[in-house]
Parts: structure tokens; C-alpha cells; sequence
């Protein structure tokens, strides 16, 4: 100080000091230490506010340096009290040393700023629980204040506001920071199962009870990275003390400080500025649960959304993206016959050729996040985001860029392999193809899929279709064949010459495909539309609809591998038997199983005959003696064998065996036929003019074909499936002698019916005993 006009500083100076000297005195003595308890003016209060002094009153002096009782500072204007120099004319080391706070390169909660439009300061009384300075800044004094001791509480911080309580005070300002995950924030006040040393080490705090808060990450001085980090987060330290298990993703084609090192989040930050987690999530402001940092495309589920916005045409993984037939999504894993939550899977279906239990594999919510209980089916189900492989001991790539995914990495939880491990876990019906003929990597290893790989190289499963980027429904990995339908072309990709199963063909005359049921017909097999979706009643037979590719005997959870082995239709992949009585063909021919039992059954009157293909009837069914569904002899009703000399064809099936040395050599009628050149009206023409109920007489062309007008055969009078047009029903199964009542013949009540139209009353005699003799003798045209 120096007095106005006179040289009396150093005498005013002196008696500071002696001042000075005995605050000190006091202040070591136990009577000090009391008075700490009692503010005075005079004492403690005096070594910040120092205009309190009384020697600060004195009118006679003048400081030797102007005094400012509210100066500018470079946090803005305030009391000289409450600057920062105030506070580290103690914090020096004098009382404590708190300069590693404010060390350089440290990085601290800011001051000198105005709060932005996110914070909200709490007011109470009027007035804010944290005052800012003259300029409207936060300060030091902002948060702490040298009147806030409690020294009574152990839970809180001295020399605060108010109490930080789990971070409470960061909460009362951030209140946008603390809404959770829903509002896209980290979640806070959650229990870890364990405590990260290395972030303890760092400063990190937790609440009593081990939870995570602010604190956990930021710290508000000396913290070591950016926004206050408790560690720098440029390599996903900070990230990786507590998600261990997403570590993986380092050196990974997911490290897109990496693989895309100019790309930007949310926020604008490269890679190398967020660090490798930051490229995809960010603790606050992201979007949605999962804190994303990458855009979503708009209106897409999120099971999905989040990989595909950066896997499409113009994202930054344009090279590597799913296709228009891919891998199914937001479907329940219940579907499948599996019973999940997040720790364990379990099904009631055999686990055939496969290890038990299940691995449980993630199902996502709406959010796209993991589901603990329910959950569907999402990219991640597969797919494990941050670790290449599902092998952890499987060696990193030096360079990520310079590798391609394959089957047993590319992400994937479980290995894609040659067993179709991945695949089987969810698709257990398809377990059973690993033992058949349509395992490729047995049957025909050097065949190729699209991708140029054989089956040991995409895996059974992969031999055939592609989870993504498939060429059709299916998620096709092959070609297509010549068939028609919308599942045949991919039957006969192999199934044809020159393709991988080239022996094994259906022929010019085969069943039907891409056509609906006849009226009447129903089946419970699967009938397709136009995109190969099930359509139980309304859609198209198809080869899938018979066949069953992955299950080689209906019902048996196993099979022959061997190129060697040979199908009947016992087996053959097919939905149900065709053997025996036929319950595969008779599913949807329902009228046509009547034949069953009768004479016709050849199990009960030549069992040892064969057909076309060398099959008795134990090895055919009793369907497949007249009939082959592939290969067939002829296209006419596909038939099994070969057709007799006759002037029609309908009549050359029926003398297939009604001939001399022929299996039904016993009942051979005589060579006695209806007119060729009278042209007949089938019961559909007549119906407008003579109706005769239960009377249809059937007319055909010369090739066998149902017509409107036509000539009388031997199935216009005998209905070769049911034995007496009286009863429906099956055969009695034994060989039985027929009669005029019954012999197969298709009406019993002759009113009105089509001989008569000609014949009159001899109309129903002809009828009945059409081979005889008598019948025909003494009828003009015979004579």
C-alpha cells in the first residue's frame, strides 16, 4: 500500500505481516482450531474475501496495484473472491496441492463458457443452485463454494453446492445426458458385474452400491481424453474397460479407422477422432437404445436397420451387401420348434448328427436390442458385430482390408462349416440331409455352386443356397433348370443332363408342376405361389410338394450317403410313402385310393408282378404299378407300363395287362368294341337336355383325353379305382369275382343314362353285359 502523497508503505506493510503472522500463531493453536468452527470476518473469512481486512478500510491509503473487487478474468467478470488464482494461492501446495487438476494436457469441465441450450440450471428460492458469473458463465464458483461444508457426511464431497451423491450434481445441470438408453444416452445407475481396475486406477468413481454414474466416465478435472474421459477413448480404452467382450472389434473390417477412416458419425467425428467404438455408438445423443452413431434408413425394422446403413448400395460397405433374397428376419425362433431364452435353447425335435444342447443365439425387441425373454430373429443372430471370427483363438489379420470372409469367420457366432453347424442350430428339420444324397460334399464334391465353390467350401448347407445375396427365393446358390414352376427350376438345375445328378431324371412324362388341384381334390401337402411361399389349399403342385429335399425317409431321421444306394418309394426324399397303400398319392387323389383292396391292388392279385421300373408292388405301392410319377412309359396318366395293341389309348393301358400271358391273363375281355365312328356326348353336354344323375359315361379322343364329344372306352364304363360304384369304399383285399352289380363299373342307377339314348330299353342290357356274346349278335351294326 502507499499513502496518498507519502512514503509510509513499508511501515503499513510491516504491520501486515505482523498480522499475518499472528493469524498463523492462531491458527497452529488449539484455540485456533476452534474458532475454525466460528467464522469471523477477521480470521478465515479474510483469506479469500481480503477487502474484509480492516486494513483494506482505511481511507488515508491507497494499494500500490488499483484494486478491482470484481475483475475480468479469463473465465469472464467476477469477484476477485471466487477467480481461480484465489483458489490456487492455496491449492499450490501451501494447504493442498490440487495443480495436477489444471496440469496441461489434462481435460477439465469447461468455465468461461455460457451453458448451451441443453443445460437446465435448478433454481431454488428464486435463485439458481449454481450461480453463474457477471457474464453469464459457469465458473469455479459455479459448482463449488468454500461455505459448503458438512463434515459430518462421508458420502459427498466437501466444499460443493450441493451434495454429488452418485453424480447428482452432474444430473441436476445434464439433465439430457442422464434420460437413459431410450433417449439414446448410456445408461447410468446400472450394477456391473465386476469393477474395471484400470478405470479406479484412472479416477473413476461408482456409487455406493456399484453402479454406474457420470462419474464411472468423466471426470470433471484432470481427466486424461476429451469431454472430461476418465482415459482417452481414441483406441476404445475407455470403452473396452468395460465391454471386454467387444474388444474383438480392433483390427477387424468393422475397425473403421481401418476400413473407412474418412467416414464421420453422427457427430461428425472420423474414426480416428471417436476411436473404433465411437465410428458406430456414442454415449450421448445417439439414436435410439443401442446409441447409434450411423444414419438408419427411415422405415425399416431396426432388427436390421442399423447394419444395412452402412451395407447398401451407396453406404460405406457397398461391396458387402445382402440382396433382395436374404436370410429372413423379425420372425419367432418358436416357428422352428425351438423353445429360447437369452441362456439357454431347447426343442422337443431330435437333434440328429448334431451336438446337444443348443447354443443359444441372441433374439432382438423392436429396438433392436437384445431380447431377455421372446425376441426375433435379426442380423445379430448370426452375426456377431465386433468379432471376425467364432474361433477365439482364431489369429487377427495384420491388415483387415487385405482379407476375404469366408464360412468359418465373416462375423458369423457359429462356424458355417461343411457340416452346417450354424445353420442346423436353428433349422432342425434340415438336420437330416448331412446323411443323404443331397449332402454335396459326399454325393458330388467337385460340383459348384455360383460362387465357384464346392461343397466343402460353402458347407452343405451352402452348396445349394446363399444366406444372402441368393439368386431367387430360396436364397438359391445354383442355377436354374428347364421346368416349369417356380421350385422345379431349381430341382432340375441337377436333376438334368449334364447336371450333378444326371442319373437321376424325371423324364419326358412326369408328374405335373405349376398347376392348382382339380375341383374337388384337397391334399395337407404343401402347394406353392408364385415366390415359393406355402400356401396350404390355394396355391400350385410343385416338386416340393411331394418331396422332401433334406429328409431322405418320411418320418426316419436318417439316411444313406452312398452314391450306391438307390430310392424306391419307401424313401426318395419324399414327404410321405408312396409305398404300400400309397398314402402320398392318395393325400391329394383321395377318390383314388379306393383302389386299395381290390382287384386292381395288385398286392392282393399279383403281388409279384414289376412295373416298367422292375418294382414289385411292396417297392412301387400300389399306385406306382400303373402309374410313375417320373418316367413314365406314356403321358397319358402316366403310365407305368407298357401299353397294349389297341385302336384307342385308353384302351391300350387297360390291355397293358388285360392280354393274353398278361398279369390279369384271367380277365381278358373279348375283342368287342363300341362303334368308333358314333360320336358320343359326355354327361357335361347332356346334362341341358337329359339329365341322368349318377349316371356318367365318360368319352375320350383317340389319345385318352376327356372330351366334351367323343368315342366310348373301356373307362367310360368301368372306373378302374373303385370297385363298386354302390359303396365308396376300398376293396374287401382279397381277389374276388365281380358281377354285373359291380366290376369296377361306374353307374348302378340306370335312368336316363347314355346307352339309352340309342339303345333305349336295351340300353342297360348292353351296359351290364357289353362282353358277352348276346349282346352284340343280333344289333344291326354287328351283323
Amino acid at each position: 500500500m502507499d499513502t496518498a502523497g507519502q512514503h509510509s508503505g513499508p511501515q503499513t506493510g510491516s504491520v501486515s505481516v505482523v498480522l499475518a503472522l499472528i493469524a498463523v500463531f492462531f491458527l497452529w493453536s488449539p484455540q485456533a482450531a476452534e474458532a475454525i468452527r466460528s467464522p469471523s470476518a477477521n480470521r478465515e473469512c479474510s483469506i479469500c474475501h481480503i477487502m474484509w481486512l480492516t486494513a483494506f478500510k482505511r481511507k488515508d491509503v491507497t494499494t500500490l496495484v488499483p484494486y478491482e473487487p470484481r475483475p475480468v478474468v479469463e473465465t469472464g467478470k467476477q469477484d476477485v473472491s471466487s477467480t481461480e488464482r484465489m483458489c490456487l494461492s492455496c491449492h499450490d501446495g501451501f494447504v493442498l496441492d490440487s495443480r495436477f487438476l489444471w496440469k496441461t494436457g489434462t481435460h477439465g469441465h469447461p468455465v468461461g463458457k455460457k451453458p448451451s441450450k441443453n443445460i437446465r440450471i435448478p433454481m431454488f428460492n428464486g435463485k439458481e443452485v449454481f450461480p453463474l458469473n457477471d457474464d453469464g458463465k459457469v465458473y469455479c464458483g459455479t459448482c463449488h463454494t468454500a461455505h459448503g461444508v458438512e463434515w459430518e457426511q462421508k458420502e459427498s464431497p466437501v466444499f460443493m453446492r450441493m451434495k454429488n451423491v452418485a453424480s447428482s450434481i452432474c444430473l441436476a445441470c445434464h439433465e439430457n445426458r442422464g434420460t437413459g438408453p431410450k433417449k439414446g444416452n448410456h445408461p447410468v445407475m446400472k450394477t456391473l458385474d465386476r469393477f474395471p481396475t484400470v478405470l479406479f486406477r484412472a479416477g473413476a468413481k461408482f456409487s455406493k452400491n456399484g453402479q454406474v454414474i457420470c462419474e464411472s466416465c468423466h471426470r470433471p478435472h484432470g481427466a486424461e481424453g476429451r469431454k472430461m474421459l476418465v482415459l482417452a477413448n481414441k483406441s476404445a480404452r475407455l470403452c473396452r474397460a468395460c465391454h471386454e467382450d467387444q474388444q474383438s472389434i480392433i483390427r477387424t473390417k468393422h475397425d473403421l479407422s481401418l476400413m473407412a477412416p474418412k467416414s464421420r458419425n453422427s457427430k461428425g467425428l472420423a474414426p480416428g477422432e471417436s476411436g473404433p467404438c465411437g465410428a458406430c455408438h456414442v454415449a450421448h445423443g445417439g439414436s435410439g437404445p443401442a446409441l447409434w452413431a450411423r444414419a438408419i434408413p427411415a422405415g425399416m425394422d431396426l432388427r436390421v436397420a442399423r447394419c444395412v446403413g452402412c451395407h447398401n448400395p451407396k453406404g460405406i460397405a457397398k461391396k458387402k451387401t445382402v440382396g433382395d433374397h436374404s436370410h429372413p428376419v423379425n420372425l419367432p425362433i418358436a416357428r422352428l420348434g425351438i423353445k429360447a431364452t437369452a441362456k439357454a435353447w431347447s426343442t422337443d425335435l431330435p437333434l440328429l448328427g448334431q451336438p446337444s444342447p443348443l447354443v443359444p443365439l441372441p433374439l432382438y425387441n423392436g429396438d433392436g436390442l437384445k431380447a431377455r425373454k421372446g425376441g426375433r430373429i435379426g442380423c445379430g443372430t448370426c452375426h456377431d458385430p465386433h468379432r471376425w471370427s467364432p474361433d477365439p483363438s482364431a489369429a487377427r489379420a495384420k491388415d483387415p482390408r487385405k482379407i476375404e470372409g469366408g464360412p468359418g469367420d465373416s462375423f458369423l457366432r457359429i462356424a458355417h462349416d461343411t457340416r452346417g453347424t450354424l445353420c442346423a442350430n436353428c433349422h432342425l428339420d434340415k438336420r437330416p440331409v448331412l446323411t443323404t444324397k443331397h449332402n454335396m460334399t459326399r454325393s458330388v464334391p467337385a460340383a459348384k455352386n455360383e460362387q465357384g465353390r464346392t461343397a466343402a467350401q460353402s458347407g452343405v448347407c451352402g452348396a445349394c443356397h446363399k444366406v444372402h445375396n441368393g439368386k431367387d427365393i430360396f436364397m438359391w446358390a445354383r442355377g436354374k433348370g428347364p421346368a416349369k414352376g417356380v421350385i422345379a427350376p431349381l430341382c432340375t438345375e441337377c436333376h438334368r443332363s449334364k447336371g450333378s445328378a444326371d442319373k437321376k431324371l424325371t423324364g419326358t412324362h412326369t408328374h405335373p408342376v405349376d398347376v392348382r388341384l382339380a375341383r374337388g381334390m384337397r391334399t395337407d401337402l404343401p402347394l406353392f405361389d408364385g415366390r415359393g411361399r406355402s400356401k396350404p389349399g390355394k396355391g400350385k403342385v410343385d416338386c416340393a410338394t411331394c418331396h422332401d429335399p433334406h429328409l431322405w425317409q418320411p418320418g426316419v431321421q436318417g439316411g444313406k450317403a452312398t452314391t450306391e444306394e438307390d430310392g424306391d418309394a419307401r424313401n426318395s426324399f419324399l414327404r410321405l410313402v408312396a409305398a404300400g397303400d400309397a398314402p402320398l398319392c392318395t393325400d391329394c387323389h383321395e377318390h383314388e385310393g379306393l383302389v386299395r383292396g381290390t382287384d386292381h391292388d395288385l398286392a392282393v392279385t399279383a403281388p409279384r408282378a414289376r412295373n416298367k421300373s422292375g418294382q414289385t408292388v411292396a417297392e412301387s405301392g400300389v399306385c406306382g404299378q400303373c402309374h410313375a410319377v417320373h418316367n413314365a412309359e406314356t403321358g397319358v396318366r402316366l403310365w407305368a407300363r407298357p401299353p397294349g395293341a389297341a385302336p384307342d389309348r385308353m384302351e391300350g393301358l387297360c390291355r397293358s395287362c388285360h392280354v393274353k400271358n398278361g398279369v390279369a391273363r384271367a380277365k381278358v375281355p373279348p375283342e368287342s368294341r363300341h362303334p368308333g365312328e358314333v360320336s358320343i356326348w359326355s354327361s357335361a353336354v347332356r346334362a341341358g337336355f337329359r339329365p341322368s344323375p349318377g349316371a356318367d359315361i365318360l368319352v375320350y379322343d383317340k389319345g385318352g383325353q376327356r372330351r366334351r364329344t367323343g368315342v366310348l372306352t373301356c373307362t367310360s364304363c368301368h372306373d378302374p379305382h373303385q370297385w363298386s360304384a354302390r359303396a365308396r369304399v376300398a376293396g374287401p383285399g382279397k381277389n374276388t369275382e365281380g358281377d354285373i352289380g359291380n366290376s369296377f363299373l361306374r353307374i348302378s342307377n340306370s335312368e336316363s343314362f347314355v346307352c339309352a339314348d340309342c339303345h333305349g330299353l336295351d340300353g342297360l342290357f348292353r351296359y351290364k353285359y357289353y362282353h358277352g356274346t348276346t349282346s352284340h349278335k343280333r344289333y344291326y351294326l354287328y351283323r
